[in-house]
């Protein structure tokens, strides 16, 4: 199957490039240029006129491209399925937008929960307005809607994880290449995935300790009961009713309820169970401390093929990256700082803004460039020692974006 995908891959020279073509790689890293999506079919000049400013040739997939008159008939039968080539916009200026968004999101997915809680019927088309907002944002600047997932209350838990499953799902499927519309249906699926979890009781939901034998099997109810609230819904679709009921699933054909394989648990489930489990391991709860992004995503990694898609993992890893924007590390001299990018070609040797000195008190904000030669007063290198979850050393990283301080210089 490889062998047959390289045969169809043929190098255009960028002077030669028309609409209908597929490019499936660049003469450089997609990271250094402004494009979002990692493969895509041209559709307008002015999709060619971007590639021809950052290459001299790219490869192109000869199966997936299509002639002229084909692409516009396509264009006119489903243009909710068109999925643009949109260059990236500043950080601060899409966060002037995001987080408006961001809150609105959150208000609904509060408002799910109480309505439901009511008795009420869920308001589907006020959730769907949201998440279209959340989309647009993450088309235009994923780091934004990113950044803002990491800022957790931990008195909103099952509200904000909701919010949280469905931007980083969201992210997620761009990543993995859906096209625009499936995003916004994939956003609702994430909103919506855990809303059984209102018929769970709050003593087991929230327990300290470990759970019971009978309150395991209650709290894992909640699959099948967020299926039954959704099921009575007209507005909600089957891939949502898919979701709640499916994302505990296994590869292994070990998960719950139905004990379902591989080749029967649905895709949108797939990508859910993925952004759920991460938020999970790196959020605080009742129970458990949340792990750093470094050791959730490697937990991710370990559960590969018994837990989750090694593809949709590995695609997820890419997006989160290694040592994401906001993540708190402990330097090798003590010295704690905050992550506030990483440059496209070195993923491993983030910029960082040093908060704490090597005492752990409060110090002169300066900005370490561990890429560059940087040397400790000891005049040792940087080096990160550790990387640290969300409130290490009573650091609040929202304080800081609030200030202007702390800015994905990257992404």
């Amino acid at each position: 199957m490889a062998d047959e995908a390289k045969a169809d891959r043929i190098k255009v020279d960028a002077a030669n490039l028309t609409i209908g073509m597929y490019v499936v790689e660049l003469d450089r890293p997609w990271t250094d240029t402004t494009f979002l999506f990692q493969g895509f079919r041209i559709r307008q000049q002015q999709d060619i006129r971007l590639l021809q400013e950052v290459c001299s040739y790219v490869w192109v997939d000869a199966r997936q491209s299509v002639a002229v008159h084909d692409q516009v008939a396509a264009n006119i039968a489903q243009p909710e399925a068109l999925q643009p080539v949109i260059a990236k916009v500043d950080f601060n200026l899409e966060m002037l937008q995001a987080a408006p968004t961001w809150n609105a999101a959150r208000e609904e997915s509060l408002r799910i929960l109480q309505a439901v809680k009511l008795g009420q019927e869920l308001d589907v088309e006020a959730v769907k307005a949201v998440i279209k907002d959340c989309v647009e944002s993450i088309l235009r600047n994923p780091a934004a809607m990113l950044w803002l997932a990491r800022i957790k209350n931990s008195d909103a838990y099952t509200a904000e994880h909701s919010l949280r499953v469905s931007i980083l799902s969201i992210a997620l499927a761009k990543e993995l290449g859906l096209p625009a519309y499936q995003l916004e249906q994939i956003g609702v699926c994430g909103m919506l995935h855990d809303v059984g979890k209102i018929k769970v009781p709050n003593e087991i939901l929230n327990k300290p300790g470990a759970l019971t034998a009978e309150e395991l099997c209650i709290m894992q109810s909640h699959a099948a009961e967020g299926r039954k609230l959704l099921m009575s819904n007209q507005q909600v679709t089957a891939a949502t009713v898919d979701v709640a009921y499916s994302h505990h699933e296994r590869l292994d054909g070990q998960g719950y309820p139905r004990g379902l394989n591989a080749s029967k648990i649905p895709y949108f489930a797939k990508i859910i169970a993925v952004a759920d489990s991460y938020d999970a391991i790196n959020s605080d709860r009742v129970y458990s401390k949340g792990k750093s992004s470094l050791e959730s995503l490697r937990i991710l990694l370990e559960a590969v093929n018994s837990h989750f898609d090694e593809e949709i993992v590995s695609s997820f890893i890419r997006m989160v990256g290694i040592y994401p924007p906001g993540e708190i590390v402990e330097l090798t001299n003590g010295e704690v700082a905050i992550i506030i990018g990483c440059p496209p070609g070195n993923k491993l040797k983030p910029r960082v803004l040093r908060v704490l000195d090597a005492q752990k008190q409060p110090c002169k904000e300066s900005i370490i460039d561990l890429g560059k030669t940087a040397n400790d007063p000891s005049g040792k290198p940087y080096r990160i020692h550790e990387v640290h979850s969300s409130g290490a050393f009573g650091i609040h990283i929202d304080d800081y974006r609030s200030k202007g301080l702390v800015v994905p210089m990257y992404l």
